[in-house]
């Protein structure tokens, strides 16, 4: 995995700009296994696993493929997302997402459109 530095001359995700002390897995990364991580980190491509980021937020963007128990800080979803998802602090899923597992999180926001299957567990 590999450090992208927000650079104005290299094309951005719409969702999320980088900005240093992101973690970018390009649209054709494919990974399997397990990532820990205290940084934020954007999936573009595919991931299948377990992803740990305790203080981070995991952005999916838009075409990612993420299958995974994922345990994060913030979860922010514009692509599909299969597994189990404990967000410390919140979890949004936009528009363009398609979520087919459980969620547990103090706060979530689903907008409209999005494809959700699966629970809403909210816990402080």
């Amino acid at each position: 995995m590999s450090k992208e530095i927000a650079n104005p001359s290299q094309p951005q995700s719409p969702e999320r700009p980088l900005a240093p002390g992101v973690t970018r897995l390009g649209p054709t990364i494919i990974l399997n296994g397990e990532m820990e991580a205290h940084e934020d980190v954007l999936i573009e491509g595919r991931f299948q696993g377990k992803i740990t980021l305790p203080p981070g937020t995991l952005t999916v963007a838009r075409g990612a493929h993420v299958e995974a128990e994922v345990r994060v800080r913030t979860l922010v979803l514009h692509g599909e997302l299969k597994g189990t998802v404990r967000a410390g602090e919140k979890a949004v899923i936009s528009e363009t997402a398609e979520m087919n597992g459980d969620v547990i999180t103090p706060k979530i926001t689903i907008a409209n459109g999005a494809r959700f299957t699966g629970g809403i567990r909210m816990k402080e």
